[in-house]
């Protein structure tokens, strides 16, 4: 393994990159205040981080620690007697410096050259090299191998004596000196590192563990090393890499923490280079750049920064501190102007360096620590008499004597703690920022900032025409040529040309502007990958957001978003390094949202140093080459643009897409943003612009997020406002909003938006996010991320600029194709987000979830292996490891009984996290024993399990076990007791969830049931929030503590991390393993949830591919794979899903989607709504049969000889993807093996280590036994305890749970009696029973997850400070308490009683966001707290001691209202509560209260929930009723009544399906006009389209549903909201003729709906025929003509609806059409083979009447291959399409066949119509008449239907209907399963019309017709038939037989024969000589219509047989489509269920 030199870490490797590495650590400092060395520091140094040891960590070599550090001052007495030795005179301390330097062992002399002549050039001379003293037998072998050689230069000043006085002074050249030497060791790849250089500190640090660093370095050991202050560091990292220089201290900054913007950071450092300037320094300052160095870690760049602010920038050590890391101002309410005018001006002059931190710092002078502004560490420091400030991460680190302590505090957030042994005092926060605020006159100086509003205004001002500019402008109007008002949206081509489409708008965008809020969707995300999408995906989608978890914690951009501001200053900087009023002259504004307005004035004005320059992205169309790359060159352009504006002067840089039209293609204004952003930094030009968007592209919120973070500062979307007004205008929205809502909607939702995916990366400012780049590409080129997105992280390759211009130009084409007309009205929707036919892949669609469900619930092995095939084919389409195959070549084949069986397979198998609350309690228990009879593990989700499933086991008679293996700990810490967890065989931590990683979540009051309410310790119908996990989860070591913890509370438990995939997990699994966890799941990006918004499922998160073998990879190069097991989790569905996760190297696999779909989900995507129509509960799923891999084939025993495998595995390249090829998979299949041979990777052969036998908590469990086992009732004993015992009394609790459950002990059963200072989670899940008294201070977590317990604590008695002043515990205590008590006599920190559910809790004191989520319980404070109080809280009551007035406007009153306490039973109860704590703490401030009672209560303040009041108020405090009510349902008048009243959330449920779909029989016997009741069903329409639930997964478009793709759910939401207009437009995208479909179509549609799964379908075909009908009673149905026309002459051969959609569509682009007709009416099919009772002629005419007006010419009369010849067709047009139909009839050829009064049913029908159509009507002379007859029709179906029906009317004496199948099931039969077309009984309106004549179904099933008998005449008189069975032959095939003796005749006078059709007649077939395919159709390619002849095609039954309308339908768009395309190149016609598609995305 091969290390960099400079950074000690191995170079990137595979998907391992060390950019990633993280780390985290105990911090703390000592100082003598009054600046008194002593030997004793160094000894309390010592003690400090020894006990912080816990906070640190050890890698694969237990001896060898993550790192250790101290920085001391000078040990003046010890260097000077020492180097007196040595003979040389050191002078006064201050006068020399010493600077401590790791070298190389085996050639140190070139660095310590290069560094004495860098001395020598600033006249500085080394006097001495001192070779630190060092012990290097204790420590590590690692740290032993990598070990540097220490020396330290001691440096003294020769400007005194020298004839070349350098004029800088000592301390200077330094600085210089150190800065430069540090450039020639990088720029030479010289291995030197210098630690300090100062006169004043010094440090001494290593690869080393706390207990080692004072052994390793002998200095420690002298008593001559005396000092007055030590910073100590103990350093937790995230690998085991032995990185010697990665240890802290820095020079000035030790640092607990993550800077999560580091990149931007860095990267606006180097920008200010530009404009840096120093009078001190002058020239030398080009010399210290680049301020910020190589290789360093975000602490290191950090402190780069803070050197270089004091030496150069104006700044004391505290100020430059208080620069990088400003407190959270924008929001407080309660601080000063002055203050915040400071910070404000602080904000013109950098961004912060945001994240969770803890940063101590020192120059020897002061000392001191910061906290970041959301209080994310701990920080905990005591001041002694003697004089000492004692700071460190937890209490208890050095021993001090009660009676010495004069405070006990505890860092803010934001707040500073300074020492200043000069001013021999300790500064408070507030005296710090007071002097340093006034330092400058920053309140004048903030005045010179300029807002939005100032703009407006001052540019009013200069133009006193401003509303005629402005009604003139671009603001007032779209931006289309000849358009004066509005744009119909679906006319404006920019949308399709920016990449919008019907999803976009309708998913996204309309809700922003509705709601104000980012709108929601869930089950996960199964879409493609961009990189492997062929619907042309912005280049948005090619990014993933990061996101925050383990090493640094997410933030509730929500409850807590007074920590959050997206206010931004923009514009030119000035120099940093001198404060000056020019810094803000600046713009700042409140938000990164410009309206047209605001850009329009920004352009225009000329004020100040205003100055705009528009650049315009955009290519010349005309200078397009196709398939080459055009946007480089653009971008060349672009950037030169840029740098020559900005050196013109111009401050405010536009970059543009506005003119991006049919003559120009746009450049994305991502890759533009990133290009120039990257080239002005290079140029050091990037400060003195800013950089604004004004685009078209850009309008969701990652995409805003994206080009905020690749460096763009404001974004005016204007194309969205334009649409949104569009859409306003054509009364689209619903609402009317004026142009200022909508752009207050719109920004108010972005802001939310933008905020969230900050606070998921746990950052808090704008500013600080902007440029940062927070993000990783999957599947760009290096090509384009080393031009556009430099430093982002893109580890599979992919698409180039070439690829990139293609997908654009792709897109142009759509808007702009090479001709107008066709479809090119459409806004293309490729279902990226549901599924929609013929569009986007999806790994979930309706054919592979319906044969999972088959497969499952019936056990068919078919079905199964179908599903697998399917599954397997969309994997190809969507996913990584969909582009790999088994390289079977590389095996050695064994046996299959040498194989481990499928049983013990299985056992490896999960169920993924989802908890009862989110699934039904039916679905949770269904899983669990699924998962249970086999074996594998359930998994409770985090909504924990109630008691009486938790004891569940398996019972004697077979009965299955309902408990979940698995219990998971999230942040919302749902029942999570002792009982809980001691009932585990894994505890999985939740750091993150796939779908939505780095975010909470909700459940409304509304779904909180009783039976979730019990099982989550809540009330019923009160909220619950699960906040991002930060909670106890800080960091690194908080992690570590955690699973501690749960270790403790269950010593037998497996503890489980749960991470998602994302660049650097693996860096992060490293991290997590050192924290001992012992199983590790790797979840993808497509999980499911129940609710998320859109931009957190679609946009965050990795492939588990990649984060598997990321992680894998990263483990073994540690040597940490043999610690955990490793578990991969996302769309696992089959055996080669498996199999190729385990060879990535997964040992366990999770699944959750599959197992719900086998239950019943059909991804309605519905979740977030409570909404699921199915219920997901009844089978139990066959987990086992997933498992269908063939392990013997890859020649493996074992599975466990699978992990890792990778070599198994090659690349399968997709040549049907022409993206495919870009990807490259190299870093994916290394072989992780060979990164560290030695290492073993066979998961959890190696045990964690807890050391748990070490703990005090064995001896108390081992006092305790004989209560605990009932032999004593009760013990008392006393102990004394240190901060290392954590997590006390949790085993203890273990104990008590196992054997009593929830019931515990009686209380006081164990009463403990401690002293000291109590480690982290003191009394953590304590069961009830026990008391833990405390007489001392805890850290933090105290009580987290009470579980009955009591614990006390209060100062010792000695103590003489004031309990009430003093912090007492620490940060988030109570967290997800249950039940039991708390009593703290004196302050807690951070999160007090956070998501306390039941506990009790009295203190005297809070800090901020005390009570947070907190759902149930008391907690009482007698004293201050801090801001943000009750956030989030849901449920509880706090009673808050207010006697100054100041606590209400530190609470968030969001959730709570405040109310005076004057209630009897709140006064009882306190007084009661208060008199207990008093006497268990002896607090003072209790019994002052209870003294002057009760005049003391007007000073209390209750804070009650809002929601918990109302359920309170209701009475209904055991149970509320949160099931929906069903309603009575009432007849609708008409649709006016129902207007505004219909329920769409909940229709589908609360309405019926309306049955009266035809007129009453006797009314509609009586005549022929249509049996349709249109009247009727119209009256009905707004609550039937309620009943449409918009389904995720529409499987009303499926292959089983509507074969035209139809978008029902669309155009039936726009009925419900009475938007005909638009319902038309969207219907008619697909469908040519709704008129026809909606009457005689049989509608699969409806048998494919959701509803019919357990109730009756929606009524599409109703709602799709009042849609038209309507159309054309309003007029709206007018001809539309092409735009142009080509010349191109095209014949159809048949006017069937194949033939007339082919025609319609070919019109519609402008080619001569020409339909020819053997009848004399046009028609085909809907003519004459549909009687008119069913489809008005009236009708069919009206269309053709329009296609006639529209140019089509019809030539009726005219029989193709008779009146004309074929082959002379084909010499007169440029095209022929045959579209015949299926017009050869199947005859029955029995004997008396010959005989009259036997017809072909379509004969008969056909017959009656010519009749009907006839002016001289003669029925006498009609042949085939009914009347008086007995009639037979023999066949079913719709033909057989409509002889009846046209029989009956004709007066027939009688009629039956022979049908040869058994009579159907009134439901559907097992091999009939949902969503195929329902094969049931069913009672058509010929069925009906004849049972109401003659009382009788004329349907006889099971018959055969043997003969038709003689009247003796000729004429047929009847048949003789017999009755048949059906039976399945040895092959399982049906067969039939006769049943002996079932003769029987029937009479008859006239037999119609219904029996279909065998296929086109042949005349045009020979003369035209076409192929025919085996059923004697005509053959065409699959999927293509081009016949066997050229310029010849074929449509409709006489290409793919007998058929529906529907069908004829799709096949004449799609045959119009194929000959269009053939002819002219290009086709703008829509594909497959109305689809656009470009060229590159399909190919005829």
């Amino acid at each position: 393994m091969k290390l960099n030199k400079q950074s000690g870490l191995p170079e990137p490797t595979g998907l391992y990159d060390p950019s990633y590495e993280k780390d985290a650590c105990g911090v703390g400092f000592i100082v003598n205040i009054e600046g008194i060395a002593s030997h004793q520091v160094i000894l309390d140094a010592k003690k400090m981080l020894t006990r912080m040891a816990h906070r640190g960590a050890c890698g694969c070599d237990d001896n060898t620690g993550d790192g250790a550090g101290v920085m001391t001052t000078m040990p003046d007495s010890l260097f000077r007697s020492e180097l007196l030795e040595s003979g040389v005179q050191l002078p006064a301390s201050g006068e020399y410096a010493v600077a401590v330097i790791f070298m190389p062992r085996e050639n140190p002399r070139q660095a310590q050259i290069e560094f004495e002549k860098m001395a020598l050039s600033y006249n500085l001379k080394v006097v001495y090299w001192r070779t630190v003293p060092v012990d290097s037998q204790s420590i590590g072998e690692v740290a032993r191998e990598h070990e540097p050689l220490i020396k330290q230069a001691f440096v003294i000043d020769q400007n005194s004596g020298s004839h070349s006085r350098h004029r800088l002074n000592f301390h200077q050249r330094i600085f210089i000196v150190r800065k430069r030497t540090t450039h020639i060791y990088n720029q030479n790849c010289i291995n030197g590192y210098i630690c300090s250089f100062s006169t004043s500190t010094l440090v001494y640090k290593g690869l080393v563990t706390p207990e080692q660093l004072w052994d390793y370095f002998l200095d420690f050991k002298a008593p001559s090393y005396q000092v007055y202050l030590a910073l100590v560091h103990s350093r937790f990292s995230t690998n085991t890499f032995p990185s010697w220089e990665r240890a802290h201290p820095y020079r000035y900054v030790a640092h607990n923490g993550e800077i999560n913007t580091l990149r931007g950071n860095v990267n606006y450092m180097n920008a200010r280079e530009g404009i840096m300037t120093s009078k001190e320094f002058g020239d030398e300052l080009n010399n210290l750049f680049p301020v910020v160095e190589q290789n360093l870690s975000d602490s290191g760049c950090l402190d780069n920064v803070v050197e270089f602010l004091v030496e150069c920038g104006e700044r004391s050590l505290p100020e430059a501190m208080l620069t990088m890391v400003p407190e959270a101002w924008q929001g407080d309410e309660l601080m000063s102007d002055l203050k915040k005018a400071y910070y404000k001006w602080n904000s013109c002059t950098m961004e912060p360096w945001d994240g969770p931190a803890l940063l101590t710092f020192t120059d020897g002078r002061y000392i001191g620590a910061i906290l970041d502004r959301n209080g994310l560490r701990p920080s905990r420091y005591y001041v002694l008499k003697s004089k000492h400030l004692v700071m460190a991460s937890e209490v208890g680190v050095i021993d001090v004597d009660d009676s010495e302590v004069v405070q006990k505090g505890r860092l803010k957030p934001g707040r500073m703690l300074l020492a200043d042994v000069l001013k021999k005092q300790i500064t408070s926060d507030i005296e710090i920022k007071n002097e340093v605020t006034m330092l400058r006159p920053v309140q004048n100086w903030v005045r010179k900032l300029t807002t939005i509003k100032d703009l407006h205004e001052i540019y009013r001002s200069q133009n006193p025409n401003f509303e005629e500019i402005m009604s003139t402008s671009m603001v007032a109007r779209s931006n289309l040529p000849g358009q004066k008002e509005y744009v119909l949206v679906e006319e404006d081509r920019r949308l399709p040309l920016f990449g919008y489409n019907v999803e976009v708008l309708s998913l996204l965008l309309l809700p922003m502007i509705k709601n104000s809020k980012e709108s929601l969707g869930s089950m996960g995300n199964d879409a493609p990958l961009a990189c492997l999408s062929q619907y042309n995906p912005l280049i948005y989608d090619y990014f993933k957001q990061l996101f925050a978890q383990v090493t640094n914690p997410p933030i509730d951009p929500i409850r807590e978003k007074i920590i959050m501001s997206l206010a931004c200053p923009i514009g030119p900087e000035s120099n940093i390094l001198e404060p000056s009023a020019e810094q803000c002259e600046r713009l700042f504004v409140e938000q990164p949202i410009l309206s047209l307005e605001d850009l329009f004035v920004l352009k225009n004005i000329q004020y100040r140093n205003f100055k705009a320059f528009t650049i315009n992205i955009v290519f010349d169309v005309k200078d397009y080459i196709p398939n080459e790359d055009f946007i480089s060159k653009a971008l060349n352009t672009i950037c030169k643009e840029a740098v020559d504006a900005a050196n013109k002067g111009y401050t405010y840089l536009i970059l543009s897409d506005r003119m991006a039209g049919r003559n120009y293609l746009p450049i994305s204004p991502l890759l533009a943003v990133g290009a120039v952003h990257h080239y002005l930094i290079e140029k050091k030009l990037r400060k003195k612009v800013a950089l604004l968007v004004e685009t078209g592209e850009a309008r969701e919120i990652h995409h805003l997020c994206l080009l905020l973070g690749f460096g763009a500062d404001a974004i005016c979307p204007f194309l969205v406002f334009e649409t949104i007004r569009n859409l306003n205008s054509q009364s689209l929205l619903n609402t009317e909003f004026d142009n200022e809502r909508i752009f207050a909607n719109y920004t108010t939702a972005t802001k939310y938006g933008i905020a969230k995916v900050m606070a998921k990366m746990g950052i808090s400012t704008l500013q600080s996010y902007k440029g940062a780049q927070i993000f990783e590409a999957v599947g760009i080129h290096g090509q384009v991320i080393s031009r556009c997105f430099k430093g982002t992280s893109s580890r599979i390759g992919g698409v180039d600029f070439r690829l990139l211009s293609t997908e654009a130009y792709n897109r142009y084409l759509l808007a702009y194709g090479p001709r107008d007309g066709g479809d090119d009205r459409l806004a293309v929707n490729p279902g990226t987000y549901h599924w929609r036919n013929s569009g986007e892949r999806h790994i979930n669609d309706p054919g592979t979830i319906a044969s999972l469900q088959q497969a499952a619930q019936k056990n068919s092995h078919h079905a199964y292996k179908q599903f697998s095939q399917l599954h397997t084919e969309a994997n190809r389409n969507c996913t990584i490891r969909g582009q790999f195959q088994v390289d079977y070549a590389k095996a050695v084949a064994v046996a299959l009984d040498e194989v481990e069986p499928a049983a013990e397979i299985v056992k490896r198998f999960a169920t993924g996290a989802m908890s009862f609350g989110s699934i039904s309690i039916e679905t949770h228990q269904t899983l669990a024993r699924a998962m249970n009879k086999i074996k594998g593990k359930s998994n409770t989700g985090e909504g924990g399990e109630n008691t009486e499933r938790l004891l569940d086991e398996d019972g004697a008679d077979g009965s299955i076990s309902t408990r979940s293996a698995i219990k998971q700990v999230a942040s919302g810490r749902f029942g999570v007791s002792s009982v809980y967890l001691s009932h585990a065989d894994d505890i999985q931590i939740k750091m993150a969830q796939g779908a939505k990683p780095g975010e909470g979540g909700e459940l409304p009051g509304y779904k909180v049931t009783q039976d979730i309410a019990n099982c989550r310790n809540s009330i019923p119908g009160v909220g619950l929030i699960s906040p991002p996990p930060h909670h106890d989860i800080y960091s690194i070591e908080d992690l570590a503590e955690l699973i501690y913890d749960l270790k403790c509370a269950n010593p037998k438990a497996r503890i489980s991390v749960k991470l998602v995939s994302e660049v650097g997990v693996g860096v992060v699994a490293s991290g997590v393993v050192k924290a001992k966890a012992e199983h590790l799941t790797i979840s993808g990006h497509d999980g499911g949830t129940g609710a998320s918004s859109w931009t957190g499922i679609k946009s965050a998160g990795l492939p588990w591919e990649l984060g598997l073998a990321e992680t894998h990879q990263t483990l073994v190069l540690n040597d940490l794979r043999s610690r955990v097991v490793i578990q991969a989790d996302g769309q696992l569905r089959t055996g080669l899903d498996i199999a190729m996760a385990a060879m990535l190297g997964a040992d366990e696999f999770g699944f959750a989607t599959a197992p719900l779909i086998t239950l019943g989900c059909i991804m309605m995507r519905k979740c977030h709504l409570n909404t699921c129509p199915v219920g997901i509960a009844t089978q139990d799923p066959v987990l086992r049969e997933k498992f269908v891999g063939k392990p013997e084939h890859l020649g493996v025993r074992k599975f466990s000889e699978l992990v890792g495998r990778v070599d198994f595995l090659k690349p399968k390249h997709n040549d049907a993807n022409y993206k495919e090829a870009s990807l490259n998979y190299d870093a994916i299949l290394l072989n992780a093996s060979s990164l560290r041979p030695s290492a073993s990777i066979r998961g959890g052969t190696v045990k964690q280590n807890f050391e748990l036998e070490k703990r005090l908590e064995e001896k108390v469990m081992a006092d305790c036994m004989d209560v605990i086992e009932a032999r004593a009732k009760s013990i008392s004993l006393q102990y004394t305890i240190s901060n290392v015992e954590r997590a006390f009394g949790a085993s203890l609790s273990n104990l008590i749970s196992l054997r009593y459950k929830d019931k515990g002990l009686q209380d006081n059963s164990i009463h403990l009696k401690l002293k000291g200072s109590a480690g982290q989670s003191f009394g953590a899940f304590l069961a009830k029973g026990i008391t833990m008294e405390l007489a001392g201070d805890a850290n933090d977590y105290v009580g987290k997850g009470l579980s009955g317990g009591k614990i006390v604590i209060y100062p010792p008695v000695q103590s003489e400070f004031k309990s009430v002043d003093a912090i007492i515990v620490g940060n988030v205590v109570l967290y997800g308490a249950i039940r039991g008590t708390l009593y703290i006599r004196g302050q807690a920190a951070e999160r007090f009683c956070v998501r306390n559910s039941g506990a009790v809790a009295v203190s005297e004191g809070c800090g901020d966001h005390g009570c947070e989520y907190m759902t149930g319980g008391v907690a009482v404070i007698l004293g201050l707290t801090g801001r943000n109080f009750a956030a989030g809280m849901s449920g509880g009551i706090a009673y808050i001691y207010d006697p100054t007035g100041v606590f209400p406007p530190k609470c968030n009153k969001e959730s709570v209202s405040l109310y005076k306490v004057v209630e009897d039973q709140d006064l009882v109860y306190l007084k009661s509560i208060l008199g207990q704590f008093c006497e268990a703490t002896g607090s003072l401030v209790a019994k002052g209260i209870l003294d002057n009672w009760p005049l003391s209560t007007a000073s209390f303040i209750k804070v009650f929930p809002n929601e918990y009041k109302k359920v309170l108020e209701s009475g209904k405090k055991e149970s509320v009723a949160v099931e929906p009510v069903a309603e009575k349902k009432k007849a609708i008048v008409d649709i006016e009544d129902s207007a505004g009243k219909a329920d769409k959330l909940k229709g589908f449920y609360k309405y019926e399906r309306n049955m009266d779909q035809y007129r009453k029989v006797d009314e509609r016997l009586a005549d022929w006009k249509e049996i349709h009741n249109h009247q009727g069903v119209r009256k009905h329409l707004k609550t039937q389209a309620a009943r449409c639930m918009d389904c995720g997964i529409p499987f009303c478009q499926s292959k089983d549903g509507c074969p035209l793709g139809n978008i029902i759910p669309k155009w039936n939401d726009l009925v419900y909201n009475n938007n005909w207009k638009e319902a038309l437009y969207q219907l008619l995208q697909t469908n040519n003729f709704p008129e026809f479909t909606g009457r005689v179509c049989p509608a699969p549609c409806e048998g494919a709906c959701v509803l019919g799964i357990n109730a009756k379908p929606v009524t599409i075909k109703n709602i799709e025929c009042a849609i038209i009908d309507h159309a054309f009673e309003q007029g709206w149905m007018k001809p539309e003509f092409p735009k142009h026309r080509t010349g191109k002459r095209i014949a159809v051969i048949g006017s069937g609806p194949a033939g007339l959609a082919a025609a319609h569509q070919l019109n519609r682009v402008g080619h001569l059409v020409t339909v020819f007709e053997r009848n004399n009416a046009i028609g085909g099919l809907l003519r004459y083979g549909i009687p008119s009772m069913k489809l008005s002629k009236d009708v069919v005419q009206r269309r053709v009447d329009l296609m006639t007006q529209e140019g089509i010419e019809f030539r009726p009369n005219v029989e193709v291959g008779k009146d004309v010849d074929s082959a002379h067709l084909l010499q007169q047009y440029d095209a022929v399409l045959v579209s015949t139909g299926a017009t050869w009839p199947r005859d029955l050829n029995i004997p008396g066949r010959h005989l009259n009064g036997i017809y072909f049913a379509m004969s008969f029908l056909q017959s009656w119509q010519e009749q009907q159509g006839a002016k001289n009507k003669n029925l006498d002379e009609l042949k085939l008449l009914a009347k008086g007859k007995r009639v037979l029709v023999i066949g079913g179906g719709d033909t057989g239907v409509d002889c009846i029906g046209t029989s009956l009317r004709q007066g027939a004496k009688d009629i039956i209907t022979f049908e040869i199948l058994p009579k159907p099931p009134s439901a559907r039969a097992g091999d009939n399963p949902w969503p195929t077309w329902p094969k049931v009984f069913k009672l058509d309106y010929g069925h009906e019309e004849t049972m109401h004549l003659f009382n009788k179904d004329p349907r006889v099933y099971q018959i055969s017709s043997k003969e038709f008998i003689d009247d003796g005449n000729g004429n047929v008189a009847g048949v003789r038939t017999v009755q048949i069975e059906w039976k399945k032959d040895e092959s399982g095939r049906w067969q039939m037989a006769e049943v002996a003796g079932s003769e029987t005749v029937f009479e008859c006078d006239l037999v119609l024969l219904a029996m279909g059709f065998l296929g086109p007649e042949e005349t045009v077939i020979k003369q035209l000589d076409l192929k025919k395919d085996p059923r004697s159709n005509i053959s065409t390619p699959e999927s293509k219509y081009s016949t066997s002849v050229a310029k010849v095609y074929a449509a409709g039954d006489c290409r793919r047989g007998q058929s529906l309308v529907v069908w004829a339908i799709h096949e004449g768009r799609q045959a119009a489509r194929q000959i269009d395309q053939d002819l002219m190149g290009y086709s703008s016609l829509a594909g497959p269920a109305g689809v656009l598609q470009t060229q590159k995305s399909i190919q005829f």
